[in-house]
């Protein structure tokens, strides 16, 4: 078995090695991101579920105001923002009427929303990019949330990250005009986690937990998950080798052989080596305990190959001992995130993806219709 590990490590060495002569590999040490810091504010004190509708409403409130009073909206959609939020303000969840009336507002901005639910991200890009650049200030805020996340589904995590990294230096904005505040933190912190930079997802996922204990359960379980993947993590095993190899392959599979991709493979060649070194000195102390111990007909040789064979098949004497057969093994943040399989990261953001619900959905198609109807 020892022998099998050995060569296994070996020829993922040797794979690894072809690898990085092809891509041009330095011999230097890949950079290191600069770690961002989190501030040592007094966690946000939790409202009331009371307080915290009162809150969305007064927030929605604000919204219909600004359509009524803007010049580009049809009026049209003013009246149907209008009518239709009377008739729901006393629903539980004006985040998701939010969303509808936005859809009403801006036909580009539906589109969007349907690309993103239909999966086709690269149609949803093209509906989200102009409105984020736009002059309004709500559809604006939302279509460029919207735009990190379908650049997060096409894997193209550094761009999202600009946007992500803009929209929390408008703090102010998000709580004013947004129910995005936690949603963005949270991408933040997966989009370090899947470029492997850990220290920083760290810091914003823990951040997340600190501002937002009272955020839905779509965001806080995800949240949590990766922490605790986080903290299991064993740097310098297979397992941060397994990640670094997710990793490049992500990216040269998008036509990327940039200084990431290179620093990932260096760092995997690096930890094979060592864990290499490792078995093999393992490896040796053991056959070293083994040839002090073994003597005499039915012995064990170095390596632990028989002397010779017994002459009679029996258990070996001592006492039992029960195994963990179904014991998990160790979660690791880049096996998760990196090389997830297409399901389980479908599930997990599934519901970043929704809309809004049914009879929401319901009001946005009404008035898409009946628009339709008019001369």
């Amino acid at each position: 078995m020892r022998h099998f590990a050995l060569s296994l490590l070996a020829a993922a060495l040797t794979v690894l090695s072809v690898c990085a002569v092809n891509a041009g590999i330095s011999t230097s040490a890949p950079a290191t991101a600069p770690v961002a810091q989190v501030e040592n504010d007094e966690p946000r004190p939790i409202p009331t579920p009371e307080a915290a509708l009162a809150a969305g409403r007064s927030l929605v409130d604000r919204f219909v105001q600004h359509v009524q009073a803007a010049p580009n909206i049809p009026d049209s959609a003013r009246k149907a923002v209008a009518d239709a939020w009377i008739k729901h303000r006393p629903d539980e969840h004006p985040e998701d009427f939010l969303t509808a009336a936005l859809a009403m507002v801006s036909e580009p901005f539906r589109q969007g929303l349907q690309a993103m639910e239909q999966e086709n991200y690269a149609a949803a890009e093209a509906a989200f990019r102009p409105l984020a650049a736009g002059s309004d200030p709500w559809i604006g805020l939302h279509a460029k949330a919207a735009l990190a996340r379908a650049l997060i589904e096409q894997d193209r995590l550094e761009a999202a990250q600009r946007l992500l990294a803009d929209l929390q230096q408008r703090r102010a904005d998000l709580a004013d005009k947004s129910f995005l505040e936690a949603e963005v933190d949270l991408l933040v912190g997966y989009c370090h986690l899947a470029n492997l930079e850990y220290d920083q997802a760290r810091l914003a996922l823990e951040r997340f937990e600190r501002d937002h204990p009272d955020a839905p359960d779509k965001y806080r379980l995800p949240a949590g998950q990766m922490l605790a993947e986080l903290k299991a993590r064993r740097p310098g095993s297979l397992g941060e080798v397994s990640d670094l190899m997710v990793y490049a392959g992500r990216r040269l599979n998008r036509g990327l052989a940039d200084p990431p991709v290179r620093g990932a493979q260096q760092r995997a060649i690096e930890l094979l080596s060592q864990l290499i070194k490792e078995a093999e000195q393992r490896e040796k102390q053991a056959s070293a305990a083994g040839s002090g111990s073994s003597s005499g007909r039915g012995g064990i040789a170095p390596g632990g190959t028989p002397r010779t064979p017994a002459q009679q098949s029996m258990l070996p004497a001592g006492p039992g001992q029960k195994g963990e057969l179904n014991r998990s093994p160790a979660a690791r943040p880049g096996e998760m995130w990196g090389q997830m399989r297409p399901e389980d990261r479908q599930r997990i953001l599934q519901s970043l993806r929704e809309s809004f619900p049914s009879r929401y959905r319901q009001l946005v198609e009404q008035y898409y219709r009946q628009l339709a109807k008019e001369p």
